[in-house]
C-alpha cells in the first residue's frame, strides 16, 4: 500500500490511491494470487473472517471497505434509512483538464454506484439510534466537496434535532481541487455544525478507516468526543514524501503514518478490530446515554469499621508496597465494561493516567486514575503527572461534565514530574487548572487516596465532594524523606518527620480533609485484592449517592465550602484551640499558686492587715 495519498489541494492523487485501494481492483488482485492474503499470503478464500469482514484471519490485514458495506456491519439489519440520497455535487468552476469534472463525477458515479462520496442516514447500533455519515474512499479518493460538506452537516442538524448519537466513519480527506475554495470552506461548515452537537452534549463518535488525512481529519474527526482507528489505518494530515522532505535530517518512525502512531501519541482513543468495532461503539454510545442513577432506594447507611492506630512510617511502607493494588486493578473489579480512552489530543498519551468510562454498580461514570503499574511491566511510570497527563485528565472532565457522568478519581503518586521538559509544557499551569476545572465541575466527584498521595500531583485530582482514603495510605505536601533533609539534614530523622507531618488517614479525616476512611485486609491491600476492592467499592457507591441526593446548585455550594473552610476554624482546629486554652489556663494558675505560696511564706502570720485578697484557685 502507498506510503502517501498525495499532497494537500491535489486531489487527483487520491483518485489514483482510490482506485488501488477500491474493493473491486482488490478483489480482481486477489484473484491473480489464487485469493491469498495481499499482505502474509494466507488463503482467505474460505475464512469466513475475511467473507464478511475483509479481514485477514491470519495477519488481521484490513481490506478496504464501501460505504454501504461499512454500514451493513454497523448498523442493525434492516434499521439503516438513507438521507439526502438525491443531494448531488455541481461543477461551479467548470473545471477541466485532460478530463471535465462533469465527466469525472460521471465514471466516479457509474463505479461506485453512488452520486457522491459520502452516505448520510439513521440507523439503529446495538439499539441505539443514531445518525451515520459513511465516506466512500472508491468515489474520487473519498475528497471533500461542497456536496459532501452539505451532507454532513445536515446530518449532523439531525443528529442535533434528534438527540442522537452521530457517527462519521472517515476515509479519504483530501479536497476536491476542481471546486476551488468552495472545497475549502467546506472545513468551516462541517466544524461550525459539528460543534453544536458538543455544546448540547450529543455523542459524536469518529473512526477512522484507511487512509484518512487532510480536510477531513483535521475538521469533522478533530471534533469528535471519541475517535477510533482499525488497526494499520493510514492517517496524517499531510502527506509522508512532503515530511520526509521538510526534515531531511531526522529519519521518520517505521509506523508514521498510520494509526498506531497517532494512538502513541494521543489522537486517537483506541484501535478497534473490525470485528470488535460495532459492539465497542454499542458500549460507548450505551455509556454515553444516561439511563440509570443511584436512587434513595438503593441506599444502605453504611459504617466502616474504625481503623487501628499504626505508626505513620508503617503506613508510609504499605502505601508504597511494590505489590499493592494500582488504579488499574480496582477498576478491574469494580467497574464493568470498562471502555479505556487515550490520549491528551494535543502530542501524547500518558501512561500514567487512566481514563475511562464503565458502569459502578449499574451507574455510567468517567474514572480517571494514577497508573503507577509495577516493576515488571513495561512502558509504565511511577505515575508522577506531567503536564500531558493533565491535560488527559481535563479532557475526561470536559466529556463527563458533557454527558453528566459521575466522575471517579483513583490517586497514588509521589508528585508532579520536575523535569525541563515538564516545565517547558507548562506543568504549574497544567496544575492549576486542573484543580479550577475540578473545582467547579457540574457533575458529582468521588475521589480515592489509593496509595501514596504526594503533593500538587495528587491534589490536582482530589478537588472533590467527598475524599475517601483507604486505611494504609498517604496524603502528604511533601515526601518524608524530603522533609527530613529539609529540616535536620539528617535521613535517619525520617520515621520522626513521617508521624509529624500527619500524613495518614486518620490524620487527615481529623483535619477534615478526608471524609471517609475505607478499612483494608489486616496486613494490607496488598494480601487481597478483591477484599480491598470489595470495600472500596461500598464506600463508592455510598458516597455517589449521598452526592446525588442533592442538587447541583447545592452540589457545587458545599464542594466550595469544603474547600474554603479546610484549615479555617474546623472542628480539628476548634478543638486545639481549645487543648492550648487548658494547657494555658492550667500554666497561669500554676503560677499563681506559686505566687501565693511565696507572699505567704515571707509574710508577717500575726500581721494580715497589709495582705491583698488573691483570687481564688481551683484545688492542685
Amino acid at each position: 500500500m502507498p506510503a502517501a495519498w498525495g499532497q494537500a489541494g491535489d486531489g487527483r492523487m487520491a483518485e489514483e490511491i482510490g482506485k488501488v485501494l477500491s474493493t473491486d481492483a482488490l478483489a480482481e488482485a486477489q484473484q491473480e494470487q489464487g485469493n491469498q492474503c495481499l499482505h502474509c499470503g494466507t488463503d482467505v478464500a474460505r475464512a469466513p473472517v475475511y467473507t464478511r469482514y475483509r479481514v485477514c484471519p491470519q495477519c488481521r490485514f484490513h481490506y478496504n471497505l464501501t460505504a454501504l458495506q461499512r454500514i451493513t456491519l454497523l448498523t442493525d439489519a434492516g434499521t439503516f434509512r438513507e438521507m439526502n440520497q438525491s443531494l448531488v455535487p455541481l461543477d461551479p468552476l467548470a473545471f477541466a483538464d485532460h478530463l471535465s469534472y462533469r465527466e469525472r463525477l460521471s465514471q466516479a458515479q457509474s463505479v461506485t454506484g453512488l452520486l457522491e462520496a459520502v452516505v448520510t442516514g439513521t440507523g439503529n447500533i446495538g439499539g441505539i439510534q443514531s445518525v451515520l455519515a459513511v465516506t466512500d474512499f472508491g468515489f474520487m479518493g473519498g475528497s471533500i466537496g461542497s456536496a459532501v460538506g452539505e451532507k454532513v452537516s445536515q446530518a449532523a442538524d439531525l443528529a442535533l434535532r434528534q438527540r442522537a448519537p452521530f457517527l462519521l466513519v472517515a476515509c479519504g480527506g483530501t479536497p476536491r481541487i476542481r471546486e476551488g475554495m468552495l472545497s475549502l470552506m467546506q472545513m468551516a461548515k462541517v466544524v461550525t455544525s459539528l460543534k453544536r452537537l458538543r455544546k448540547k452534549s450529543v455523542p459524536f463518535i469518529a473512526v477512522l478507516a484507511s487512509p484518512t488525512s487532510s480536510y477531513l481529519l483535521s475538521s469533522a474527526v478533530s471534533m469528535a468526543d471519541v475517535i477510533l482507528a482499525e488497526p494499520g489505518a493510514l492517517v496524517g494530515f499531510g502527506p509522508k514524501k512532503v515530511v520526509e522532505e521538510a526534515t531531511p535530517k531526522e529519519t521518520l518512525p517505521k509506523d508514521y503514518h498510520t494509526a498506531e502512531f497517532y494512538l502513541r501519541h494521543g489522537a486517537v482513543d483506541a484501535i478497534i478490530d473490525r470485528q470488535s468495532l460495532k459492539q465497542h461503539l454499542a458500549l460507548v454510545l450505551d455509556l454515553f446515554s444516561v439511563k440509570f442513577r443511584l436512587t434513595i432506594a438503593n441506599r444502605v447507611r453504611l459504617r466502616p469499621q474504625e481503623a487501628p492506630q499504626a505508626p505513620a512510617w508503617e503506613r508510609l511502607q504499605l502505601a508504597r508496597h511494590e505489590q499493592r493494588p494500582s488504579a488499574r486493578d480496582f477498576v478491574a473489579r469494580i467497574v464493568s465494561n470498562f471502555v479505556e480512552l487515550h490520549g491528551d489530543r494535543i502530542s501524547a498519551d500518558d501512561q500514567g493516567i487512566l481514563i475511562g468510562m464503565g458502569y459502578l454498580a449499574g451507574e455510567a461514570v468517567m474514572v480517571i486514575g494514577n497508573d503507577r503499574g509495577r516493576e515488571e511491566d513495561e512502558d509504565t511510570s511511577d505515575a508522577r503527572v506531567t503536564p500531558s497527563g493533565l491535560r488527559k485528565a481535563q479532557r475526561a472532565l470536559g466529556l463527563a461534565e458533557r454527558f453528566k457522568l459521575p466522575v471517579v478519581t483513583l490517586i497514588d503518586t509521589p508528585g508532579v514530574l520536575q523535569t525541563i521538559q515538564a516545565e517547558e509544557q507548562g506543568i504549574a499551569g497544567a496544575v492549576g487548572e486542573t484543580i479550577s476545572r475540578m473545582s467547579d465541575l457540574k457533575t458529582p466527584i468521588i475521589s480515592v487516596i489509593i496509595g501514596e498521595g504526594g503533593s500538587d500531583g495528587a491534589l490536582a485530582l482530589s478537588v472533590a465532594d467527598r475524599i475517601l482514603m483507604l486505611e494504609n495510605a498517604i496524603f502528604t505536601p511533601i515526601a518524608p524523606e524530603a522533609a527530613a533533609w529539609l529540616l535536620y539534614r539528617d535521613p535517619d530523622k525520617v520515621e520522626e518527620v513521617a508521624a509529624a507531618l500527619k500524613l495518614t488517614a486518620l490524620d487527615c479525616r481529623a483535619f477534615g480533609i478526608v471524609d471517609v476512611v475505607v478499612p483494608e485486609p489486616e496486613d494490607g491491600a496488598h494480601t487481597n485484592f478483591d477484599e480491598s476492592a470489595r470495600q472500596l467499592e461500598r464506600m463508592l457507591v455510598q458516597s455517589l449517592l449521598d452526592v446525588q441526593m442533592t442538587f447541583n446548585f447545592t452540589m457545587l455550594r458545599n464542594r466550595y465550602r469544603k474547600f474554603r473552610e479546610i484549615g479555617s476554624y474546623s472542628t480539628y482546629f476548634q478543638a486545639t484551640l481549645a487543648n492550648e486554652v487548658t494547657q494555658f489556663q492550667g500554666t497561669m494558675f500554676k503560677g499563681l499558686r506559686d505566687l501565693k505560696r511565696r507572699l505567704v511564706g515571707k509574710g508577717n502570720a500575726s500581721d494580715d492587715s497589709g495582705r491583698q485578697e488573691l483570687p481564688k484557685l481551683p484545688p492542685d
